[in-house]
């Protein structure tokens, strides 16, 4: 396994939920670990054989859909797993797909992006400390597939007993063979279908972690930045020749814009490469938290087991959403506030307690300042494939269009009843 060690810090780790990329196949493998070797290709075969399970259990799921779309209880009940499988294939295919650019991404970050406890403790502390809501987000997440996994077993044993003609699955499923031909087909059916929806719901919450963690870190690299510009002049103290001095505030003002150039790049290729699957979370979205919804307002005799489910399910779809466009949000304000800190980092020496102390730019080094000003101005963003930009305002927009359609799934249930 590709395993990154930052040169400026022996303790770097990656966010421990990653784990999960390493066990579904997403992970990128090593210089000296190739497909064409034994190791190489046989965790190959295992990352395509994890994308092919999960597409089989949501053709399952697709089929049973399709039998009973004119049920709207059972078909928004089907849709909440087979969407949500059908979010993170998408998620597994094209990590398997872009498997160099998702290494080039991790070294970049080691090589320019990490903070060490060494070097700044404080940001470093509080980067970490914000990868708590992650935890949380993945704490949610692990209950939600356990209890998918776990309720049809329960229900099983304690209500329908071993001996029922139809068992149980974890989700509304319709087979092409009969399951319930023997316990060995149940057995094998159950567990092929149940680690399909933890791949499904491992690969939502690693990747959002590894993302969040590239963000939060990118985040703390434009505060370092701040506080360089804050001092660039402030902070000098220069004396002697005006040349000199001058030529000093340039190369410094040069060496800060060389900073913000690599955080510019590392945060594109960030955008190029997360922004397709984005795209298709940010659209799924609405429709997960619509019909999440529609069960649990209008499921009636429903199972504790299965409302607490519900209950956990729209908890962890609308905090991962909030999460996930909380960090972009942030990303937004710390970028656009580069601007603002080279303004007024005393460029102008006007200012009485330093007046004495710091000589006038000269137009060289206002030019230059000009030109970084205006460019601090366009917002570092991470975008849906741009349709759309990851922020709270698209969070909102996202929870208003999840409360349209289930204003209209309701009064089309309302109709219909007799």
């Amino acid at each position: 396994m590709f395993s990154p060690q930052s040169p400026r810090d022996p303790n770097f780790r990656i966010p421990f939920q990653c784990i999960w990329l390493k066990l579904n196949g997403s992970w990128p493998l090593t210089d000296g670990l190739r497909i064409y070797q034994p190791l190489g290709f046989a965790y190959t075969v295992w990352a395509w054989y994890v994308i092919v399970s999960v597409c089989i259990t949501i053709c399952f799921q697709t089929a049973f859909l399709v039998n009973n779309f004119g049920d709207i209880m059972m078909t928004t009940e089907n849709c909440c797993t087979t969407f949500m499988g059908a979010l993170n294939f998408v998620r597994l295919l094209h990590m398997r797909l872009n498997q160099s650019q998702f290494r080039n991404l991790i070294e970049r970050f080691v090589d320019t992006i990490w903070i060490s406890d060494d070097a700044h403790p404080q940001i470093a502390g509080e980067c970490r400390k914000h990868m708590n809501t992650f935890r949380i987000m993945t704490a949610l997440l692990a209950c939600l597939i356990l209890m998918y996994c776990v309720l049809p077993l329960v229900e099983l044993f304690l209500i329908l007993g071993l001996d029922a003609s139809e068992k149980p699955f974890p989700y509304k499923m319709q087979f092409f063979y009969d399951p319930y031909k023997s316990w060995l087909h149940y057995v094998l059916t159950y567990f092929f279908t149940s680690y399909a929806g933890i791949c499904v719901v491992t690969t939502l919450f690693a990747e959002d972690s590894i993302l969040g963690f590239f963000i939060t870190y990118t985040c703390g690299q434009f505060r370092l930045l701040h506080e360089r510009i804050d001092g660039l002049i402030a902070a000098s103290n220069l004396r002697g020749n005006p040349d000199e001095v001058q030529r000093k505030y340039v190369l410094r003002l040069q060496s800060i814009a060389r900073q913000h150039e690599r955080l510019l790049s590392f945060s594109r290729l960030l955008e190029e490469f997360f922004n397709p699957i984005l795209l298709v979370n940010l659209m799924i979205s609405s429709l997960l938290i619509c019909m999440v919804g529609f069960q649990l307002v209008t499921g009636k005799n429903m199972f504790i087991g299965d409302y607490v489910k519900f209950v956990v399910y729209i908890s962890s779809s609308i905090s991962q959403l909030y999460i996930l466009c909380g960090n972009g949000d942030t990303l937004i304000q710390h970028s656009t506030e580069t601007a603002m800190h080279l303004y007024a980092c005393n460029w102008e020496s006007g200012n009485m307690k330093y007046s004495r102390s710091h000589a006038p730019t000269d137009k060289e080094f206002r030019t230059n300042l000009q030109i970084m000003i205006l460019r601090s101005q366009r917002p570092v963003k991470i975008t849906a494939f741009k349709f759309s930009t990851l922020s709270l305002q698209s969070f909102t927009a996202i929870l208003s269009t999840s409360m349209s359609y289930f204003t209209l799934l309701q009064s089309v249930y309302i109709d219909n009843q007799p």
